[in-house]
C-alpha cells in the first residue's frame, strides 16, 4: 500500500487530525497537507520516513493495548463479599496489596448492580467531602453544611437497600469511617470499603480504640495473590500459550497490574526479535524492564 494511503486509512480509523499527525511527527500540518495531496515541493524522502515512523510507532502500540477483561479470583472475591453486603444490609471489607485488580472489580461490580454507588476517594478526602460526593452521587446538589449533608444523604438512602462501595478507603480520615458507620446505622444500606491492608489497622486503630467502628464490620476478604488459574485464563483469552503459566506467575509476582504488562511487553519483545512466540526466556528478559 502507498505511504500516503496508509496514513490516510490510519487517521481514519484511529481518527485521528492532522493537526495530531505534526505534533506526533514534528511536521507542520501545512506540509502534511500538502504531502498527502502530492503537492510537497521539498525534501520528500524526510517527511516520508518520519511519517513511516509515525505509522510503525502507531501499529506497535495497538499492538500493545489493555488486555481484555477477564472474570479471575479477585474479581469473584469482591463480587462475592459485594453482594453478601449488597443483600444482607451488612458492612464488608476487602483489602490487598495494590495491582491487584480490586478497582477494576468494583467497577464491574456497579456497572452488573446499578443500584450500587462506588465513590473513588483519594488522599485529599475528608468527611465533609465524602459526604458532598455521596450527596452528589444520589442526584443531590452536594452543597450545605456536615448536618445537612448527612441528614440528606441519610433521607435519600432510608431503606433503600442500595450498596455504597469505597474505594481506596485507607485515604478516607478516622472522621470520614465513622460518617460512613453512620450512613449504615441510619439507614440499614451495605457498605463495602476496599483499599490496601492498612485499611484494617485504620478501622481498628492502633491501639483497638475504634471498637465501635470496626465491630460493625460482618465481612472480611484479605486478597494476597492471583491464581495460576486466573494466568490460564488471561493467555487463554488473548490466544497465549498456556503453557507459559507458571513462568507468567513466577516473574510477575502474583501481581495483575504487573503481569498485564509483562504479558503485553513480551510479546512486543519476542516480536522485535523475530520470534514466533513468546517463551520462558523473552518473559524473564522482559520481567528485567519492569518496575519490581
Amino acid at each position: 500500500m502507498d505511504i500516503r494511503a496508509e496514513l490516510k486509512d490510519l487517521m481514519e480509523s484511529k481518527n485521528y487530525s492532522i493537526a495530531y499527525v505534526s505534533t506526533a511527527t514534528g511536521i507542520a500540518k501545512s506540509t502534511i497537507s500538502m504531502w498527502m495531496n502530492g503537492n510537497y515541493n521539498g525534501k520528500n524522502d524526510k517527511i516520508t520516513d518520519a511519517i513511516n515512523n509515525f505509522i510503525q510507532r502507531e501499529h506497535e502500540r495497538s499492538g500493545n493495548s489493555d488486555l481484555p477483561f477477564v472474570d479471575i479470583s479477585t474479581v469473584k472475591y469482591i463480587t462475592e463479599i459485594g453482594r453478601l453486603c449488597h443483600t444482607q444490609g451488612k458492612i464488608g471489607v476487602c483489602v490487598g496489596k495494590a495491582g491487584l485488580g480490586k478497582t477494576v472489580a468494583v467497577k464491574r461490580y456497579t456497572k452488573e448492580f446499578m443500584d450500587s454507588i462506588l465513590i473513588e476517594s483519594d488522599s485529599g478526602y475528608t468527611a465533609k467531602s465524602l459526604l458532598k460526593e455521596i450527596h452528589r452521587r444520589l442526584g443531590l446538589s452536594g452543597k450545605g453544611s456536615v448536618y445537612d449533608l448527612m441528614d440528606e444523604v441519610v433521607r435519600k438512602l432510608n431503606q433503600s437497600g442500595r450498596l455504597l462501595i469505597i474505594d481506596e478507603a485507607e485515604n478516607l480520615p478516622y472522621r470520614a469511617l465513622e460518617i460512613t458507620r453512620r450512613i449504615h446505622d441510619k439507614t440499614g444500606v451495605g457498605i463495602l470499603l476496599v483499599g490496601r491492608g492498612i485499611l484494617l489497622e485504620n478501622l481498628k486503630g492502633y491501639n483497638n480504640q475504634y471498637d465501635q467502628l470496626y465491630s460493625r464490620v460482618k465481612f472480611t476478604k484479605i486478597i494476597d495473590k492471583i491464581l495460576i488459574q486466573d494466568v490460564i485464563k488471561i493467555l487463554e483469552s488473548i490466544g497465549q500459550n498456556t503453557k507459559l503459566a507458571e513462568t507468567y506467575l513466577q516473574y510477575s509476582d502474583g501481581n495483575t497490574r504487573r503481569l498485564e504488562h509483562l504479558i503485553s511487553h513480551s510479546i512486543s519483545i519476542a516480536k522485535f526479535n523475530g520470534k514466533a512466540e513468546v517463551d520462558d526466556a523473552v518473559i524473564k528478559q522482559t520481567s528485567k524492564l519492569l518496575m519490581a
